[in-house]
């Protein structure tokens, strides 16, 4: 069985320029007012085997996972934990359906502006920075841990 262990040993840790360039998304976890009401953020987004997360962690670090479906269903402890201890943002409603299939149901927000046509780095920024601008429009106006929103 998978666990933290697999987490850990296939995060990437992100350089602090990812840190500077989403501080909204990286302090959110520390102010109820944020995009997730105080929760920390995790970006994801799928594919038909898959899916990559960019998680933004309380301790000030941005970790990008990458796992295969099959992955998770053996590591399903740890991703049960994440499923509900994060706040998930995601391009779309199949994201949602993906994900909650291999779980519970997430508390999540929907973000499809410049969504990732693909997982690389290239489409994956644009998509992070989109959000980053939503999240720093947030102030009092933060969305419900279980409130779909399409921005």
């Amino acid at each position: 069985m998978l666990g933290k262990s697999f987490f850990l040993e296939r995060a990437t840790s992100r350089s602090l320029d990812w840190l500077g360039r989403y501080p909204a998304l990286g302090c959110a976890c520390h102010d109820p007012q944020s995009l997730s009401s105080g929760r920390q953020i995790v970006v994801a987004a799928t594919t038909s085997n898959g899916v990559r997360c960019v998680f933004f962690s309380a301790v000030g670090s941005v970790l990008d996972f990458s796992a295969t479906w099959a992955e998770l269903e053996r590591a399903k402890t740890w991703w049960y934990f994440v499923q509900r201890w994060y706040f998930w943002v995601v391009p779309d409603a199949k994201t949602i359906d993906a994900i909650n299939s291999t779980g519970d149901q997430i508390g999540h927000l929907i973000v499809p502006i410049c969504a990732p046509s693909d997982l690389a780095d290239a489409a994956f920024l644009p998509w992070l920075d989109a959000i980053e601008k939503r999240a720093r429009q947030c102030g009092t106006l933060a969305v419900q841990s279980h409130d779909v929103e399409t921005v």
